[in-house]
């Protein structure tokens, strides 16, 4: 169900009681009734985590937003998070988060990237060290201490890899010239027209 705007007005009522509606001027043929936990269904956070059967350390998970209209488009906004551990020590890392799939011909865009990295510093500075994504994040390794890695650090949309371009392999991708490990807070945004449908599988 689409998240209602921010003006809609709803009743709340316990799920046992019987609710008698009286007619009048805000009500309609169109009109819904929403759950709790339909309404936080579209809030930014929501999203259920799914834990991977075959990858350990890794949950993942997909929900939808409140859309976004762009000049005179109109689209659906959806929030991809994901946990995942990259260890143990390695200098290089490819972790398929999993598939997000969308309606035939559609492309998906991202519009927003708060993933985070986190890394442990007890040795250095003390607790952890917190940073987004990129080349120079903060990683660690068995002296406890977090340095920058110097090679690759990105979140990976990958829509070529033998199947169609609605089908997209998302992927954490980390190199350093060092074996390292750390943790990774997958948080990004992406659109695609209305009425899309989207499915995503962990990996």
């Amino acid at each position: 169900m689409a998240t209602p705007s921010s003006n809609e007005q709803f009743v709340g009522i316990a799920p046992k009681v019987d609710l008698t509606e009286r007619g009048s001027n805000l009500t309609n043929d169109k009109r819904q009734i929403y759950t709790y936990a339909e309404l936080l269904a579209g809030a930014r956070g929501a999203t259920n985590l799914e834990e991977s059967t075959t990858t350990p350390g890794l949950f993942a998970g997909v929900s939808k937003m409140t859309p976004m209209t762009v000049g005179t488009f109109e689209y659906d906004v959806y929030n991809l998070k994901a946990i995942a551990q990259l260890r143990p020590q390695a200098s290089s890392f490819v972790l398929q988060i999993g598939d997000i799939e969308v309606s035939l011909g559609q492309n998906i865009f991202f519009i927003a990237n708060r993933t985070n990295i986190e890394a442990v510093d007890f040795a250095g500075t003390g607790g952890y060290a917190n940073n987004p994504i990129n080349f120079g994040a903060m990683v660690d390794d068995n002296t406890d201490v977090a340095r920058p890695i110097d090679t690759l650090c990105y979140v990976n949309q990958d829509n070529n890899y033998g199947l169609p371009p609605e089908n997209n392999g998302m992927f954490i991708v980390a190199e350093d010239s060092n074996p390292f490990e750390c943790d990774v807070y997958v948080d990004m945004d992406f659109i695609i027209p209305v009425g899309s449908s989207v499915e995503f599988t962990i990996s």
